[in-house]
């Protein structure tokens, strides 16, 4: 039998593996999330929703991206 399109295949492949990555993803933010919520439990920290954590997280990594980019100059 022959095969009839192979632009099909390619496109179920590149569905498949995307939501493959996003699956990934998903659980590797959410695990990073809730143990961060955690970490604030434990230390006993109280917090207004969970959009305050998430603003929080974000600009963790912002400041944390600009910091680690000036430190590594500074090391060269």
């Amino acid at each position: 039998m022959k095969r009839k399109n192979k632009g099909m295949d390619r496109l179920i492949a590149f569905f498949i593996a995307g939501a493959m990555v996003l699956i990934i993803l998903a659980i590797l933010m959410g695990s990073y999330f809730f143990g961060f919520i955690g970490f604030l439990r434990v230390m006993g920290v109280e917090y207004d929703s969970y959009w305050a954590i998430c603003l929080f997280l974000f600009f963790i990594f912002v400041f944390g991206s600009i910091t680690e980019l000036f430190s590594k100059a500074l090391i060269f």
